[in-house]
């Protein structure tokens, strides 16, 4: 049953990417979605990797933004990430994260809020008025399948953003699947961000649809370490495609090192890197994510498992 719905999944993936390569969903002009931050790495591993590493999660910390971190895990882990982002953006990003297998499935769930400082208010003229405030948050639940050959996941998202007094909310959908041949390869693709957003009171903007493919190689070093290596290419509905790519450098899979570059085109690429501790029960993770146009972001993560 699960080969078959990883299959299923797969032609989905396909057909839905397809689908909307054409339409008007699919190409928004310039800035015209809404809710972006849910587009952004949150975890220290997928910001140390620059968003790469797709197809090959370790931990349910990166459910937020891959739907098959779901299927990452055999434990059950809580944990919570934080993006400290620079002072010309004023924002922070919390986001609580847990993971249960459960039967023939893993479970998992995250809720996460977005704060920003007082903003800066000006009128037509550009003359400066009073400040207002910005926020925004999101719940999740997900449901995919044990590791295996085969994985698939899909998660459920409410969302809601407030900017002054203008707010919208939205309903989405992930959905992903991998494939892993050997212990060496692992290709994925996943679709986020699917589904509708209300209408603020200036007017409609669209959800953060996001569609990202890569692969993961695994080369085995020595006795105790491994470098895995990820190439990845991402679009979201207002922007030209972005390739992605990682490094990661892991010893007996307790320390490991991480470093990323994406490839934005004619807006703000940048490096990335970031350290991961794993033992029995604990996972740390720190990354620094840079972007030359607004100053760079400090990931942190701390899990438990259980």
């Amino acid at each position: 049953m699960h080969h078959r719905f990883a299959r299923l999944s797969s032609l989905f993936l396909c057909a839905a990417g397809l689908a909307f390569a054409g339409g008007d969903y699919w190409n928004v002009d310039e800035g015209g979605t809404t809710m972006k931050f849910l587009s952004l790495p949150v975890s220290p591993r997928s910001a140390g990797l620059a968003g790469s590493g797709i197809a090959s999660p370790e931990g349910f910390s990166e459910v937020t933004r891959n739907p098959l971190a779901t299927t990452a895990c055999d434990k059950s882990v809580a944990g919570v990430s934080e993006i400290l982002f620079s002072d010309n953006i004023g924002a922070k990003l919390t986001s609580v994260y847990f993971g249960l297998p459960l039967g023939l499935f893993n479970t998992s769930a995250a809720l996460e809020y977005l704060g920003y400082d007082d903003i800066e208010g000006r009128d037509e003229d550009g003359a400066v008025t009073s400040d207002y405030g910005a926020m925004a948050w999101d719940a999740q639940l997900g449901i995919g399948s044990k590791p295996s050959i085969f994985n698939w996941a899909v998660n459920f998202r409410f969302a809601s953003q407030t900017i002054e007094d203008y707010s919208a909310s939205a309903l989405l959908a992930d959905a992903g699947t991998s494939f892993k041949p050997s212990q060496y390869i692992t290709f994925g693709a996943v679709i986020t961000n699917l589904g509708w957003v209300s209408k603020y009171a200036s007017g409609k903007e669209s959800a953060p649809l996001g569609l990202q493919a890569g692969v993961t190689g695994n080369i085995p070093l020595y006795e105790r370490f491994d470098l895995a290596l990820n190439a990845d290419v991402y679009r979201r509905a207002d922007y030209d495609p972005e390739w992605r790519f990682g490094s990661e450098l892991r010893y007996k899979k307790v320390i490991a090192l991480r470093a990323g570059y994406a490839l934005r085109g004619d807006t703000d690429g940048g490096v990335s890197g970031g350290i991961g501790l794993n033992f029995d029960t604990f996972e740390f993770g720190y990354a620094y994510d840079a972007h030359p146009a607004v100053g760079g972001y400090h990931h942190f993560n701390l899990g438990i498992r259980f």
